[in-house]
């Protein structure tokens, strides 16, 4: 059978076009011959820890979280095994030979440890049937604000201590033949000796029904006892 020129061109058109969609079917196409690289990571992001980097950032502070105060020198003692407790202490007061009614108090640590005291002491009256008796106390900030003191066995913290004499056959003296204190934050008190201006004990101290005015504890004795 004779094919006409025509048709045998366009038999061949059609087998090269064929060719052409097999061919094709190994290409990837022009949207995805491309992919898009994977995003590099960010200058600034931290290794992760999972990966074993080690993170620079430092840890965010708590709410309303704030730096400790650095502690003051006159900061008083809050832990009650830093303060001095009463039966570690003795306690002497001693008279003002150019002052009259006033005198200065030594308190000393007899016990073994260092330990602290702040603040101001209490005072009670004892009389001669050793029966304890009430007494006003007036407390001052004087020679200053209280200073804690540190005290090693052995040492001494300071206090001025004032008065106003009577006359002992007044019914509101107080006629004292001894005198009680009560350290800073104890409810427990020792006996102090009374000393003379010649630094023998005192028998007995007359004071008024006014009682005792009480300075602040400080780690020196200097200006501690009242001038006026």
């Amino acid at each position: 059978m004779k094919v006409s020129k025509a048709a045998a061109i366009a038999a061949t058109t059609v087998a090269l076009a064929l060719g052409a969609v097999a061919c094709n079917d190994d290409v990837p196409s022009t949207s995805n011959a491309n992919p898009p690289a994977a995003a590099a990571p960010a200058a600034s992001q931290a290794p992760s820890a999972a990966a074993g980097g080690k993170s620079t950032a430092k840890p965010a502070a708590p709410v309303g979280s704030a730096k400790p105060a650095a502690p003051a020198g006159s900061a008083k003692p809050t832990a009650v095994s830093e303060r001095c407790h009463t039966n570690e202490l003795t306690a002497d007061i001693q008279l003002q030979p150019d002052f009259p009614g006033k005198a200065m108090v030594m308190l000393t640590n007899k016990g073994s440890r260092t330990c602290t005291v702040y603040g101001y002491l209490g005072y009670g009256g004892l009389l001669a049937d050793n029966s304890p008796v009430t007494l006003g106390t007036n407390r001052v900030a004087y020679p200053g604000q209280s200073v804690a003191a540190k005290l090693a066995p052995g040492t001494t913290a300071f206090s001025g201590l004032k008065w106003n004499s009577c006359d002992k056959a007044d019914p509101s003296c107080h006629v004292l033949a001894g005198v009680t204190i009560t350290p800073p934050d104890e409810t427990t008190q020792l006996t102090a000796s009374v000393l003379g201006t010649d630094g023998k004990p005192l028998p007995q101290l007359a004071v008024s029904a006014a009682g005792f005015t009480v300075g602040t504890l400080q780690p020196s004795n200097e200006g501690v006892v009242f001038t006026s």
